[in-house]
């Protein structure tokens, strides 16, 4: 097994990335940018990762529980990462506030650690990147278009996609192909659950007593084996 590394909070920020770092421009259509300043989605992962240095692999699924206020310029994450072979099972709160701190809280140890979120906060598709065509859902019932471009994270080196619904730009679907701290990592993303708004911030926002005041190095415990994997915690707008 690998140990727990930079790559731990690298994959969150990657992850909170996709979200603040991408968003549609529709040709020929009504020009919608950016995606809408409030919502809460549910996002799932299948993520798979090789150290480029061990060649130890990895494979795992990761359900989040997503909140993105754009007002605000936070975002935060409910998140169940589980392991494809059985030895992981961990729950964690992720949460980036204005200040582009970043507090990953273990909610199964109950600790909680202070670090920087490199990456800006965008909500916007990047202007470099290249649309690559509309798609359709089911028998021709929701329309998407779908964007490629490098990724905008300096945590994360790779190539994503996103895809969004036409004229509402709600966020369907992701991928990611790169390499994350010296890991070679492939990110299959679906979003799911959309619900306008954040009826209730306290669950996503409010930092527990116990984190701490200073911004510090340590990194949370990853348990039931310490895998190079920690909460991707989604392609995320952060």
């Amino acid at each position: 097994m690998l140990p727990v590394t930079k790559l731990t909070v690298s994959l969150m920020q990657f992850c909170v990335g996709l979200w603040m770092s991408t968003v549609c421009v529709l040709a020929q259509r009504p020009i919608c940018q950016c995606y809408p300043l409030q919502f809460v989605v549910t996002q799932k992962s299948l993520v798979a990762g090789i150290s480029s240095q061990s060649g130890t692999p990895m494979i795992v699924r990761e359900n989040a529980y997503v909140a993105f206020n754009a007002l605000s310029k936070m975002a935060g994450m409910l998140i169940n990462v589980t392991s494809v072979d059985g030895t992981m099972n961990n729950h964690y709160h992720v949460i980036v506030d204005a200040k582009k701190d970043m507090w990953t809280i273990d909610l199964d140890s109950f600790t909680c650690n202070r670090t920087r979120y490199r990456t800006h906060f965008k909500r916007c598709v990047p202007d470099a990147a290249n649309y690559t065509g509309s798609f359709y859902v089911g028998s021709r019932q929701l329309f998407g278009d779908e964007w490629t471009f490098f990724s905008p994270n300096p945590a994360a080196a790779g190539i994503e996609t996103l895809g969004l619904l036409q004229d509402s730009c709600i966020p369907l679907r992701a991928t990611f192909v790169g390499e994350i701290q010296s890991v070679q990592v492939t990110a299959s993303i679906a979003f799911d659950d959309y619900q306008e708004g954040i009826s209730n911030p306290d669950k996503f926002f409010k930092i527990p007593g116990y984190c701490p005041l200073k911004i510090g190095t340590k990194r949370v415990p990853v348990k039931n084996g310490a895998l190079w994997y920690q909460p991707v915690a989604g392609h995320f707008i952060l």
